[in-house]
């Protein structure tokens, strides 16, 4: 999956401040829409996504890391049987995993909180 550079150095500096890495923090996810059944937040407008890049621009410049529109490959190691769950449940959102994802890192970046709360268990029947 490759999303904004800037998005994801500020989703880690965000993530390293309450330990959490991006593995983690995308794993969690993925087992809360497989569990749950529902996305954890509303499904982003286009100016809250472009604002989102917008804000990570910026902390990126501050932490000297700017890449403006480069892009970073990310590559997560995901339970498969959560990602298949997880996949059918964003269909019915008319999302892939690849853009709730980046809606994830945008509403982390919006709201500075944990969009969902954070637990890895089994996947629910």
């Amino acid at each position: 999956m490759t999303l904004n550079s800037d998005l994801v150095s500020t989703v880690k500096h965000c993530l390293a401040k309450i330990g959490l890495n991006q593995g983690t923090f995308i794993s969690g996810f993925i087992h809360f829409i497989a569990n749950n059944k529902i996305l954890p937040f509303k499904k982003l407008t286009r100016t809250e996504e472009e604002t989102a890049c917008k804000i990570s621009t910026i902390r990126a410049l501050e932490n000297n890391e700017c890449e403006f529109e480069k892009k970073k490959t990310i590559q997560k190691s995901i339970n498969e049987e959560a990602f298949i769950v997880a996949k059918q449940v964003l269909q019915d959102y008319k999302l892939t995993v690849s853009h709730a994802i980046r809606m994830l890192y945008e509403t982390f970046v919006i709201t500075g909180k944990m969009p969902y709360q954070f637990e890895l268990l089994p996947i629910a029947e």
